[in-house]
């Protein structure tokens, strides 16, 4: 596949795209401080260790980095003839990794424009790259910045945030609480992260 394949994560409704999170930016460098929501990352353990794992991640983005015009090609046609994606109307971006940059951001937004029947997600860390952007985000497209650090907001001045909090401290939250770990780790009927509505969506700690 000209994309790389896609990824299927249990949580989600659809598909995703995701590359190794060692390739994070900023996140790697909060993967090595105590107390960032990027500490003992889920997608730096476990399966997407796998050698058969990591094997995919990286083949996503070499397909990206080697020919982005027919990746961003690719990935257009996805979008709109993929039944399921179709159906479900949601895809999510970096279920693993991040955006590698302004071209990488361009090409994603380039595909939303394509899709306008579906609605797309981007989690990032990327700060300073969503700040400094003169791209015209796609209205499709929800772009969500990660809070760094947990049980508190820092971010100030983006449209589409996420925050992290223990049990303990949902209380102090102001977003919309993931459903997810009451409802067998599942979205169910949630579309919250995708809406350009919700402003803060907070994930409970785990």
């Amino acid at each position: 596949m000209m994309v790389g394949g896609l990824s299927a994560p249990s949580k989600m409704p659809s598909y995703a795209w995701s590359i190794s999170a060692k390739r994070c930016g900023v996140g790697s460098k909060l993967a090595k401080v105590k107390g960032s929501v990027c500490y003992n990352c889920y997608a730096l353990k476990g399966r997407y260790m796998f050698g058969m794992v990591q094997g995919a991640l990286e083949r996503r983005y070499w397909r990206w980095s080697s020919n982005r015009e027919v990746w961003v090609d690719a990935m257009i046609y996805i979008m709109n003839n993929k039944k399921h994606i179709i159906d479900t109307g949601h895809f999510r971006w970096f279920d693993s990794g991040d955006i590698q940059g302004e071209d990488m951001l361009s090409d994603i937004n380039t595909v939303a424009w394509a899709s306008p029947n579906i609605s797309f997600w981007l989690p990032t860390k990327e700060y300073k790259l969503i700040k400094d952007t003169e791209l015209d985000i796609a209205p499709n497209l929800v772009i969500r910045l990660s809070n760094p650090n947990t049980n508190m907001n820092t971010l100030d001045g983006y449209q589409h945030i996420s925050t992290v909090y223990d049990k303990d401290n949902l209380s102090d939250s102001e977003g919309h609480i993931c459903p997810a770990p009451k409802q067998g780790n599942q979205c169910g009927s949630c579309r919250a992260c995708w809406n350009d509505k919700v402003n803060e969506v907070t994930y409970i700690a785990h």
